[in-house]
């Protein structure tokens, strides 16, 4: 990941305006600003500063895998993207189930600890939230907190897979509201 991409992750699930984040970082917006498009890359100081004035600790995890929260600022920038590519927003969805499929249980935990911001749609963040609580429950992992927020569930079911026919919906979407055949969550 990004230095650019981790500290805009940070701030949104901050749900704080660059500004914001500026001022209680005492960075000029502007410098913020070149930071998250990565025009300018930054010190290793400079981005723990502003990850710390949105809340959040610098760390570092070995591996090649993405964070559910990584995959949910993919799903945001399709969404708000011209053409509001949903089908590959949707691809994202299953990106982020195929990497906490493969990964180990302590890496599955790790990657799904940092709350995703909001990706523009309740129904990918009720996926995003379903696909999590479905890889940790699956090995009795514990769940973060922010998979629970209200807001993070439908309250009209998703039919996120047409046609289900007999193909089963694990609990986990169910509870969410996302209606996903258990076969659509890995890349073919």
């Amino acid at each position: 990941m990004t230095t650019a991409r981790l500290i805009r992750e940070a701030r949104r699930s901050a749900g704080l305006s660059q500004r914001a984040l500026a001022s209680r970082a005492g960075v000029a917006q502007p410098a913020l600003a070149d930071i998250e498009r990565a025009i300018h890359d930054t010190r290793v100081g400079t981005a723990a500063r502003l990850l710390r004035a949105a809340g959040c600790k610098l760390f570092v995890l070995p591996t090649t895998r993405t964070a559910a929260s990584s995959w949910a600022d993919t799903i945001h920038t399709q969404l708000r993207s011209t053409q509001r590519n949903e089908s590959t927003a949707f691809r994202a969805v299953i990106g982020l189930s195929d990497d906490l499929a493969a990964a180990e249980p302590a890496e599955r935990v790790a990657l799904c600890l940092t709350p995703p911001a909001p990706c523009g749609d309740p129904r990918f963040d009720a996926a995003v939230a379903a696909v999590v609580e479905h890889h940790l429950t699956t090995d009795g992992l514990p769940v973060p907190d922010w998979v629970h927020e209200p807001w993070r569930s439908l309250s009209e079911p998703w039919e996120a897979t047409p046609h289900l026919g007999g193909d089963e919906v694990p609990d986990a979407f169910l509870r969410h509201g996302v209606l996903l055949a258990r076969s659509e969550l890995a890349s073919a």
